[in-house]
């Protein structure tokens, strides 16, 4: 097992711009997978003929490329982390967003607001966590297995 010392991390540019990329493949991924658990349970705003599975299946294939896109252990590690926290954050903005998109006044959004934000993590939890980190942990075994 390496130790990781000062002396092998990097600054400079490469660390910026290993930064950035984890940001933004965690960002992707972390997108899709909050809309796949959104679509999963908002059923009656699913495109014709798109099912739920499919909308959950989303999720997992966001979960597996965490892994696949990542070029080491620590890597995917960091990018599962990113992306389950964005696509969380996802899931409950597009949860919110009809009390701005439509005309809500401001005292009623205020009302609203905590409920649907707690609906949101109620339902959407459970389902997109162990979609999300069960694909990303089979994604794992499976290319732990075959790598040599």
């Amino acid at each position: 097992m390496a130790e990781r010392t000062l002396a092998g991390t990097r600054f400079g540019f490469e660390s910026i711009r290993g930064r950035l990329r984890l940001l933004a493949l965690g960002s992707l991924t972390g997108a899709v997978a909050g809309m796949g658990a959104f679509m999963f349970l908002k059923e009656q705003l699913l495109p014709w003929g798109v099912t739920e599975t499919l909308a959950l299946a989303l999720v997992g294939v966001a979960g597996a490329y965490t892994h696949l896109l990542a070029e080491d252990l620590s890597e995917s590690i960091a990018l599962a982390l990113i992306a389950s926290g964005i696509g969380l954050v996802v899931h409950v903005l597009a949860w919110i967003a009809p009390l701005w998109i439509l005309s809500y006044p401001p005292p009623a959004r205020d009302l609203l607001l905590p409920k649907m934000v707690g609906e949101a993590l109620a339902s959407g939890l459970p389902p997109y966590v162990v979609t999300f980190y069960g694909a990303y942990f089979g994604a794992l075994l499976v290319v732990g297995y075959f790598e040599p």
